[in-house]
């Protein structure tokens, strides 16, 4: 089943990144001189926006057959997951803002101008920076705000440059090919694009960096769990695809500004850069989605020390006394608030907090929030452990409570 989500969730944002693209190579990428392949764009922007809808609809089958155990999603637990968890909200809220945006896109059709695809691509952007209100940005619980925002503006950058990439690739074979537009008006194109990459490229380095340092928090986790693993590929990808973007701008760009003349092999090598610059960046896409639904590397590294944990050690003074929830509380949402009485003792530093047996999350602090149950009766026990994340205190509560 998670291979499933991955690969949706990977499919979806690819076409997501190349529909912001689309709209961003016709609004201001793109010079004056090629109405046509504008059209064609627009064309191509509906296309994309109308598979992205459709996939949708598949990612929400897949989340239904989880919360369903396997089995195909019913009706009801449908209903409960877009009505009645933040995740189910969010997601039809952004399928209705898509179905907004279908209607804004017939509508440039009939006006095509330049001021209307530039609104057009703006609005568009809320599309892909909604994602982080479902990714692990959200689950933060300090400075949730910056961490949304941070994880909202990578998403976009990355669609830009990764996304706009393989647009652009297309619009230069097609223009300087079948429309015969001289290698000038592939040059403008190429620069303009270039600096929207610089751009981007030094927002996903800070972003980047700030999102590895709330996700992954430790060397052991960027090694050694599979979203640090993952991510170090990314990472690697990453840089190789600056490095072809930095020749792309300092070689492909002036040669094809300085051209004299029409150059066949001068078009083929400036393509096939371009092609591979474009290549690395739909994997880069499609590790990002991957990354969506992988528990984060800090995540994992506790989840590996609760299970490698065989040996409980005495107490030493240390308690835990859960507050929320209450025996037997009922909640109407996949989101549970948890507070907790912790006395450390000798050696207790935070608490493990289990859901049926399973662990969903680690807290410093003495209250947070679990996301994420499932419908029905659940059992939560919250075990204090110490500063090395292994070794468990024999100081423990639980409760029972539902989710409806």
């Amino acid at each position: 089943m998670v291979a499933l989500e991955a690969v949706v969730s990977g499919t979806a944002y690819v076409i997501l990144a190349l529909f912001v693209g689309a709209l961003a190579a016709r609004s201001f990428v793109l010079p004056a001189g090629d109405d046509p392949l504008r059209r064609t764009l627009l064309t191509v922007a509906v296309f994309l926006l109308s598979a992205f809808l459709l996939l949708a609809v598949l990612s929400l089958a897949v989340q239904g057959a989880k919360l369903g155990g396997g089995n195909p999603p019913t009706l009801d637990i449908l209903a409960r997951y877009l009505f009645r968890t933040q995740s189910g909200k969010i997601w039809l809220l952004r399928e209705i803002y898509g179905v907004f945006l279908m209607f804004l896109l017939f509508w440039l059709h009939k006006t095509s101008t330049q001021r209307a695809a530039l609104w057009t691509f703006f609005i568009s952007l809320p599309l892909v920076a909604s994602r982080s209100l479902m990714s692990h940005a959200a689950a933060v619980k300090e400075d949730t705000l910056l961490a949304v925002s941070a994880d909202a503006a990578h998403l976009i950058v990355t669609a830009l440059w990764a996304g706009g990439l393989p647009v652009l690739l297309w619009a230069l074979w097609r223009g300087t090919k079948q429309f015969h537009l001289p290698l000038s008006w592939a040059a403008q194109a190429v620069s303009r694009f270039s600096r929207l990459a610089l751009i981007s490229v030094a927002i996903l380095v800070l972003t980047g960096a700030y999102q590895s340092w709330i996700h992954v928090q430790s060397w052991n986790a960027l090694f050694g769990s599979p979203y640090g693993k993952v991510l170090l590929l990314k990472l690697s990808l990453f840089v190789l695809m600056a490095g072809l973007g930095a020749v792309n701008f300092f070689l492909t760009r002036p040669a094809l500004a300085n051209a004299a003349k029409e150059d066949p092999l001068l078009r083929r090598k400036a393509l096939r850069r371009i092609g591979s610059e474009s290549a690395l960046g739909f994997f880069i896409l499609s590790l990002t989605g991957l990354l969506t639904v992988l528990p984060p590397g800090a995540h994992s590294r506790h989840q590996a020390s609760a299970s490698a944990a065989k040996n409980v050690e005495p107490a030493d003074g240390a308690e835990v006394k859960i507050l929320s929830p209450k025996e037997g509380e009922t909640f109407a949402g996949d989101q549970v608030p948890i507070s907790f009485k912790l006395v450390r003792g000798k050696h207790g530093h935070h608490v493990h907090a289990y859901v049926d047996g399973e662990l969903v999350g680690m807290f410093e602090s003495q209250r947070g929030t679990l996301t994420g149950i499932p419908p029905g009766r659940h059992t939560l026990e919250v075990r204090v452990v110490a500063d090395d994340h292994q070794t468990e205190l024999n100081a423990r509560d639980q409760v029972q409570f539902v989710v409806k």
